[in-house]
């Protein structure tokens, strides 16, 4: 039977979170913690808003050459439209010609399209994840703990590749060859593809979580979260973030005011 990793801790009573000598200690371990969830939060917010901007800067250059190529067929559709208008050529090739470019052309130059091109990329985004779902799912408990374990250490790993990167070029530019310098969206593409691998941490969970290691885990932190210590802390918590809450919705509210007592 797999252990459940919900921890919950025990409600206790009034009396047992009363102010203490403890107090001193528990309430900035609990200002840090509420601090650090709310920079996760702002870092993970950062997270989405930049792959969703690396996303569109990814699909603008991938249509940039497809841009260009359609800027020259539409050159010489042009081109063609106006040797058409020779009275030299005979009918049936100025047939086939018009044909060509008013039929043919225009399927191709809407394949060509940004929005085509958008649509195709996130199908195969889509398709992608729900490979690596699909994966995981059927992978053994040790091998997606292994998986999760990879992901977390490429995370540091592909920032700490892009920079040596980037700074060994810029450093060395004078030394190296030109072309060289080419490398720097390579070393882009190393550093946006932890991105890639997010997708493996849901995906490889439900499989992980059944390892004996996960399960012992859970259990030492169940056994953690029912000590009245923790209990108190995590009780301190709950009333630092109501805190909080109150006075955001206490100062919308006076700025709401403001302006009808003005």
């Amino acid at each position: 039977m797999i252990y459940q990793s919900n921890i919950r801790t025990p409600a206790g009573t009034p009396n047992e979170f009363r102010a203490g000598i403890d107090d001193t200690i528990i309430l900035p371990l609990v200002l840090i913690a509420f601090l650090a969830r709310t920079l996760c939060r702002a870092a993970l917010f950062i997270v989405l808003f930049a792959s969703d901007l690396v996303f569109a800067l990814f699909l603008r250059i991938m249509t940039f050459p497809l841009l260009v190529a359609a800027a020259a067929g539409d050159g010489m559709a042009w081109l063609i439209k106006h040797l058409t208008r020779l009275p030299s050529l005979p009918a049936a090739k100025l047939e086939g010609w018009h044909d060509l470019v008013d039929r043919r052309w225009s399927r191709v130059r809407q394949r060509m399209s940004h929005k085509t091109v958008a649509m195709a990329a996130r199908s195969v985004l889509q398709g992608g994840i729900s490979w690596v779902f699909q994966k995981c799912g059927a992978l053994s408990p040790r091998a997606a703990l292994l998986v999760i374990a990879g992901a977390m250490l490429w995370l540091p790993l592909s920032a700490a590749v892009s920079i040596a990167m980037h700074a060994s070029l810029l450093a060395y530019a004078a030394s190296l060859p030109a072309w060289m310098q080419l490398l720097h969206p390579v070393a882009t593409v190393i550093a946006k593809s932890k991105l890639l691998v997010l997708p493996a941490y849901p995906a490889a969970w439900p499989q992980a979580r059944k390892h004996a290691w996960v399960q012992a885990a859970f259990r030492c932190m169940h056994r953690v979260t029912a000590l009245g210590r923790v209990r108190k802390t995590a009780h301190r918590y709950q009333q630092t973030k109501q805190a909080f809450a109150h006075a955001v919705r206490r100062c919308r509210s006076n700025e709401a005011g403001a302006p009808m007592a003005e």
